[in-house]
Order: C-alpha cells, then sequence, then structure tokens
C-alpha cells in the first residue's frame, strides 16, 4: 500500500452529522474528492445545496433532514442512511453545539442542550452504526469531532470543555471494545477553526488575542480538517485506534 491509493476511499460509503457546512461540509467534499459515497445528516435544510454540490462533481451524494437528538430519532435517521445508500462504513459525528459564557452563568436549558447533543447524540450513532457493523460482521470507522478543549482548559467554555472531554473518553473506550471485531474508533481535536459561525468572534479583538497565543498564529481553515478525517478514514490508517488526533496548530503543545 502505498502513495495515494492509501487515502483511496472509492466504494465506501460516509455518514457525516452536521454535514450541510462548516467543517462537516469540508469533510464531505474531502472524502468525495477521495472517491466516497456521502450521507449528509443535519436538521439544516441547506443540506440539500450541499448534497447537490457534491453531486455536480461526479460523486454520489445523499442528504437526510433530521434532527438527531434523542435515541429514536438517531436510529431513524441511521436506518434511513442504510436504506438511501446501503451499509455505511464510516460514520463522522461532527454535529454539535457551542458557546462561550462565564461559567457562572451558564443556564440550565443550554447546558441540557449541550449534553444532548455533544454526548447523547455522538454515543447514540456510534453505538446504532456499531450494532449494525457487529450484527452484519462488517468492519466500520468512527470519527469523532472532538477539541482541544476536551484536553486542556478554555476559559468560558466549561460545559462544552466537558463535553468534548467525554467525547475523547467515548472514543478511547469504544475503540477498546470495538477494535477486535472490526471497528477502528478515533476523533479529530480541532483548535479553532475559521467557519462563518465562528469569523465573527475570530475577528473580535478577543479573537486576535487568542489566535497570537496559537503557535500558527491563525485560525485553521476547515479544509485543513478534513485532511485529517481522510486520513483516519483511510487504509493508510488501518492500524491507527483510540487516538485524538489533535489539529489545532499546536495550541496543547505548549
Amino acid at each position: 500500500m502505498a502513495g495515494q491509493a492509501s487515502f483511496d476511499l472509492t466504494g465506501r460509503r460516509a455518514l457525516i452529522t452536521g454535514g450541510a457546512r462548516g467543517i462537516g461540509r469540508a469533510i464531505a467534499d474531502a472524502m468525495a474528492a477521495h472517491g466516497a459515497e456521502i450521507v449528509l445528516l443535519d436538521i439544516a435544510g441547506d443540506g440539500r445545496e450541499a448534497a447537490a454540490a457534491i453531486r455536480a462533481t461526479g460523486a454520489a451524494a445523499h442528504f437526510i433532514q433530521a434532527d438527531i437528538v434523542g435515541r429514536d430519532n438517531v436510529e431513524a435517521a441511521i436506518a434511513q442512511a442504510w436504506s438511501l445508500a446501503g451499509p455505511i462504513d464510516i460514520l463522522v459525528n461532527n454535529a454539535g453545539v457551542s458557546a462561550r459564557i462565564p461559567a457562572e452563568d451558564y443556564p440550565d436549558d443550554a447546558l441540557g442542550q449541550m449534553i444532548d447533543l455533544n454526548i447523547k447524540s455522538v454515543f447514540h450513532c456510534m453505538q446504532s452504526c456499531a450494532r449494525r457493523w457487529l450484527a452484519e460482521g462488517r468492519p466500520g470507522r468512527i470519527i469523532n469531532l472532538a477539541s482541544f478543549a476536551g484536553v486542556v482548559a478554555d476559559p468560558l467554555s466549561a460545559p462544552y470543555a466537558a463535553t468534548k472531554g467525554a467525547v475523547v473518553q467515548l472514543t478511547r473506550t469504544c475503540a477498546v471494545e470495538w477494535g477486535q471485531r472490526g471497528i477502528l474508533v478515533n476523533a479529530i481535536g480541532p483548535g479553532y477553526v475559521r467557519t462563518e459561525m465562528t469569523a465573527a468572534t475570530l475577528d473580535s479583538p478577543a479573537g486576535q488575542a487568542i489566535m497570537a497565543k496559537t503557535p500558527l498564529g491563525r485560525a485553521a481553515d476547515a479544509t485543513e480538517i478534513a485532511g485529517a478525517a481522510v486520513f483516519l478514514a483511510s487504509p493508510a490508517a488501518s492500524y491507527v485506534n483510540g487516538h485524538i488526533l489533535m489539529v489545532d496548530g499546536g495550541w496543547t503543545a505548549v
């Protein structure tokens, strides 16, 4: 196995939650460019346009509009993905929410929403796909989007950091449980990433101060996170399991 063939995803089907925009969309585009058939799962309707844009490149892509909070919602969405594309090979758990609020002011309703989407839905998606793979005797790849905030302190994001720490441990523990049965589980730990949702914050004085602390001196582009996802989904990562791949510009190195 050498060269570009190591990263070839031809014949693989990838399900990407929160795939309509931002990091999820960049991952979808990159995996499609490497040959994967894409299923975008998002609560936002603009996933239709994202899927159409991927199809315009000659790749296969589908869109499922669904809320993935709640086990029943997840089971229905995963079943629909299997029906649309056939057995999924790669699950990318990208959907999530964040907020920058002082810990003493964090409201309970926002905390509950964050736990539901950032922890429960991630585990439910992992569990639903794993059950199918194990029942069918199929291998699978799971790539969870964690965060640098899941391993080091990030002020004003205590609940978010806690949920991403949970994703780190879900990744490691399930990797150990499922690895010998053919399911590899890894995570990506992005640093600050420039997207439509984060641009205003990153361009503010506070955002500029944050960038000054980053060893590379800038935020990541979403495509730089996508490259890590392609690697973890590819044959090149066949012996990578339980790893948290930090793509943070060196933030956690200092």
